[in-house]
């Protein structure tokens, strides 16, 4: 008798553990796919963004240490303008100040290492001149400015696999929800659009196999509030913070007058 009361007690809690686990499984999965959902209108929604403005905050340590800091302002329509001031330091070198302007086509920046050879204030060149430059003053010109976009980073953060919701919480004011994952580079270059491939493509490259993990907070209509990306280039662990202080605000870039600009001093 107490045996089979045993092997009924054992049957039931065996039921009971299937039961379970299987709720999980499906509660887990109906969290992905909520998370997949919501990742996946971010980006869709990003292409409905006229403007932005927002702070920016790279630290890179391994090899060399470096940090950046600064703010953007994006005009994407009717076309993509980018304009920053950044702040950069490289190792224990005092900081260098640097403004910068991306168009579709061009560069255009002040940076104290090519005033004197220029001759003017502002130096210009295309964006494929640039990017096929090997300095790392000269590479990480173009690559800070493509990875100051929040929006273009939801375009790469849909491509992850195991995203999760982390909570919700409140950024100036505004009620966001959390989310956090990684994602393979060759992954999200395959997600974007002919356009923003070429621009973002060398960086996504560079970065190789290695995951991407980010975390990301999403306001009510699934805009980009915050996020923060850790990456390892070859070594070298670059973190970067973007947090948006404006959306849909009129963003004003103007170009420097044609006097005040030198095409790119060969280096």
């Amino acid at each position: 008798m107490i045996g089979a009361c045993a092997a009924t007690a054992i049957a039931g809690c065996s039921s009971a553990s299937t039961h379970s686990s299987s709720k999980n499984t499906e509660d887990t999965s109906t969290e992905t796919a909520a998370t997949s959902k919501a990742l996946q209108l971010a980006s869709v929604v990003s292409d409905q963004v006229n403007s932005l403005t927002a702070n920016i905050r790279v630290h890179t340590s391994g090899a060399s240490e470096g940090d950046l800091t600064g703010a953007v302002s994006v005009q994407l329509k009717p076309t993509k303008i980018v304009a920053a001031n950044f702040s950069e330091t490289q190792g224990k070198s005092p900081a260098i100040e640097l403004d910068e302007i991306l168009t579709p086509s061009a560069i255009y920046f002040k940076d104290p290492a090519f005033t004197k050879a220029a001759g003017k204030p502002w130096v210009t060149a295309s964006t494929s001149e640039l990017s096929s430059k090997v300095g790392v003053s000269l590479g990480s010109l173009l690559q800070n400015l493509e990875s100051s976009n929040p929006l273009d980073q939801a375009k790469l953060f849909s491509a992850s696999k195991n995203a999760h919701k982390v909570g919700t919480s409140v950024i100036r004011g505004v009620p966001v929800t959390e989310y956090a994952g990684t994602y393979v580079p060759s992954v999200a270059l395959n997600k974007l659009s002919p356009a923003l491939r070429k621009q973002i493509g060398p960086t996504l490259k560079s970065i190789g196999t290695n995951p991407v993990q980010f975390e990301v907070w999403l306001d009510a209509r699934h805009i980009v509030r915050q996020a923060e990306d850790e990456t390892n280039v070859r070594g070298q662990v670059v973190v970067t913070e973007l947090y948006v202080t404006s959306v849909n605000k009129k963003v004003k870039v103007t170009l420097p007058a044609a006097s005040e600009v030198a095409p790119l001093p060969k280096v």
